[in-house]
């Protein structure tokens, strides 16, 4: 099988990174990038939280997160796997070029190499769990079931699901930012391809009307 394989942001296929710099909205949050989100969420104090989302960087967050003098929430092994792959999904429905590129890569495997980690990497050698690679993954078998069609961009109430169509998230940056995208891709559709994206994409109740605008 074809292999992916990705490491530092600023090489080939860095996006899938956790330090590439694209914003997550989740659980009613904004995080600056999934690492933010996935080092905050190992603690039950909100002052610690607060503090790693405040970071300008990933790498920033990534070592508040990982200081040992810091107690981390005592579920913390038996959930990190599915936050991880909670916040993957959400980056890759909320970013309509990342999931284009996720589903071009097909069925190739994808592979963090490095030798700093044997968990979530493949110890840069093969003798890692490659955790990260298999959510990748996984989320790309989930954004593939949505459709399978590289270009669609999923309509807000996927993406970005329980945001009511009234919500302030949609008037100021990442929320706007997204809404001008996804009109701009619906408006451009043939009225036969607006008739069955509609009929996929059903509006929920929070946007119900949507498309008689």
């Amino acid at each position: 099988m074809d292999e992916i394989k990705f490491y530092k942001v600023n090489e080939q296929y860095g996006f899938f990174s956790n330090f590439s710099s694209y914003p997550i909205f989740i659980n009613g949050e904004v995080w600056k990038t999934v690492e933010h989100y996935f080092q905050a969420s190992k603690f039950d104090s909100i002052e610690i939280r607060n503090k790693i989302k405040s970071l300008d960087s990933p790498i920033k967050a990534a070592i508040e997160g990982r200081d040992t003098k810091k107690s981390i929430r005592e579920d913390w092994e038996m959930v990190k796997d599915e936050i991880m792959l909670n916040a993957l999904y959400a980056k890759f429905l909320q970013h309509p070029d990342l999931k284009r590129e996720l589903l071009n890569t097909r069925d190739r495997l994808i592979i963090e190499d490095t030798t700093n980690d044997k968990y979530w990497g493949n110890g840069g050698n093969g003798s890692g769990k490659n955790k990260l690679g298999k959510l990748l993954m996984e989320v790309r078998r989930k954004v593939n079931s949505l459709s399978s069609d590289n270009s669609v961009v999923f309509p807000p109430w996927i993406a970005f699901p329980k945001v009511s169509q009234f919500d302030l998230f949609w008037r100021m940056g990442f929320g706007e930012e997204y809404l001008s995208q996804w009109s701009k891709y619906y408006l451009n559709l043939k009225d036969k391809e607006k008739e069955k994206y509609e009929k996929e994409f059903a509006p929920d109740s929070n946007w119900e009307g949507i498309y008689d605008e």
